[in-house]
Parts: C-alpha cells; sequence; structure tokens
C-alpha cells in the first residue's frame, strides 16, 4: 500500500454543504472535541439573496450560493478549496476525537493516495453500514457501489488536476434523486487515481437504513439513469435485472413491477433528453 513517508504539514479543510444557514452554531455541533479555531472549515450555503450566512472566523470561510444541488454545491466547495486535504461534510455530522490527527495519518502513510474512504459511525456506537474487514485498496467499481461522500477524504489537487466533479445530475436536488458519489469515485478509478479504505471511524451520523428506499420510484429512477449513463444501452437490461431483484428481495410487490420498469425507463428517456440538449 502507498509509500511510506511524513507529511507533516499537510492542511486539512472540511467542506460542508448546507441550506438556508443564517448563523455558524451548527458548525460548533459538528466538532465537540474541537476548538473552532483548530478547524478549517469552508460553507457553501445554498439560500436567498437577503439570506446570508457571515463569519468572522478567518478559518471558517462561507460561500452564499443562489443555485440549488447538492452535486453543484460540492463542485462549489471543491473548487474553492483551499486544502492539501479536503473532506466532504453534511451539516447533521459529528467528527470524532482526532479526526484531523487520524486523517492527517493516513495520508502520509499512503502517500500515493488520490482518496481515502473512512468509516462513518451512528450515535449508539456501533457501525453504520457493513466496511471490510481491514484497510485495503479499492480498485473496483464494486468496491465504491457503497461509498458515502462524508466518508470521504481526498487531495483537493489530484482532483482538480484530474477534472474530477461531482455530476450536477444525480443527487439531492439534481434530475436523479442519488448515485452522485460512485460516479465521482468511477470518474478516479478510470482516471488511474489510487483509492483507499482506512479501517478507522472519522465522523458519527444517526442511522439510516440502506434498505428502506430502495423500493422506491426516487431509488429506481436515479439508478435507471445511472445503469444508461454507466452503460449506454446495456442499462436497459440492468434496470430490467434492478426491478427483479428487488421484488425477489420483497422491496416492491409483483403488480408494482410494470410500473417500476416503467419508471426506470421514462428515468432514461429523461436523461438522453437532458444530454441532447446539452
Amino acid at each position: 500500500m502507498g509509500t511510506l513517508t511524513k507529511e507533516n504539514n499537510l492542511k486539512l479543510e472540511v467542506l460542508i454543504s448546507t441550506m438556508n444557514k443564517v448563523s455558524l452554531d451548527f458548525v460548533k455541533e459538528m466538532f465537540p472535541d474541537d476548538r473552532l479555531e483548530n478547524v478549517n472549515v469552508l460553507i457553501v450555503n445554498q439560500t436567498k439573496k437577503g439570506k446570508e450566512l457571515t463569519s468572522n472566523f478567518d478559518n471558517i470561510r462561507v460561500i452564499n450560493s443562489y443555485e440549488t444541488g447538492l452535486s453543484k454545491s460540492r463542485n462549489l466547495a471543491i473548487k474553492n478549496a483551499i486544502g492539501d486535504i479536503c473532506l466532504i461534510a453534511d451539516d447533521d455530522i459529528v467528527y470524532v476525537e482526532s479526526f484531523q490527527e487520524i486523517v492527517k495519518e493516513t495520508f502520509s502513510a499512503l502517500y500515493n493516495a488520490s482518496i481515502i474512504m473512512f468509516k462513518i459511525e451512528t450515535f449508539c456506537g456501533k457501525a453504520y453500514k457493513l466496511y471490510p474487514n481491514n484497510s485495503k485498496r479499492l480498485y473496483k467499481e464494486k468496491d465504491i457501489e457503497a461509498g458515502s461522500s462524508i466518508e470521504m477524504a481526498f487531495r483537493r489537487k489530484d482532483i482538480l488536476k484530474n477534472d474530477i466533479s461531482f455530476n450536477i445530475l444525480f443527487g439531492l436536488g439534481g434530475n436523479f434523486p442519488s448515485g452522485e458519489e460512485y460516479l465521482f469515485l468511477s470518474n478516479a478509478l478510470d482516471k488511474n487515481l489510487e483509492i483507499y479504505f482506512k479501517n478507522k471511524y472519522i465522523v458519527k451520523h444517526s442511522f439510516q437504513s440502506s434498505t428502506s428506499n430502495m423500493g422506491g420510484d426516487n431509488f429506481i429512477k436515479a439508478q435507471a439513469a445511472l445503469y444508461f449513463h454507466k452503460y449506454k444501452r446495456f442499462g436497459y437490461l440492468f434496470l430490467l435485472k434492478l426491478v427483479f431483484f428487488l421484488f425477489r428481495k420483497r422491496h416492491i410487490k409483483f403488480n408494482t413491477i410494470v410500473r417500476k420498469i416503467w419508471i426506470g425507463l421514462n428515468a432514461i428517456k429523461e436523461y438522453k433528453k437532458i444530454n441532447e440538449e446539452y
């Protein structure tokens, strides 16, 4: 795994996407074990004119954006970041004690790593989801399928140099409400960037079942568009495979199969139309 080296002066920056904030109180809650002056933060606050967020801290920068969409927020943060290592964050997470040291030490040990995926802990002290038992390099598409943005830390220069960004069609507030994290990581793999998993917690988040919405229309819509984006005409086959998988696992009922397929087909049609317009 990576070349061992020392990078004692790495600057970390936490990139927070949020909406309609007028106070920095939420930032204090995110870092209960750190004094705010010891954390470098860039906040992208999607808001309306006249309701901007401001900061009097040199180390807490704020960009007020009048656009909507989580992927647009993430991309704006990456473009304006100044940290050597950046962490993706939402406004409802809490960082664990010594998270900065954990991230710095891991990147120092894995000098060739462009992206490192860490672990999320629930507020009950359990793993947020099923993780590998050991730290390892992530080579394959299946290794990144369940990746979450708040697990992610990356070398900013590597991301900018390789023109990697979040696809604005995907993610909350976009045309298709999920899939942006997978596409970001998949793009990095396609460009031969080294991605690793580190078996350490850096952040806490309330538990949300990843299977509770698998039969929902939004999930199927996003997956269908994602399949076509990635696999073109073979995306139709992946859509059928998904729907029958959901039926076998009892996420959907037999009498909804046709409607779920129709939702997926319409999503692909929408995706194709959007791309023809660009």
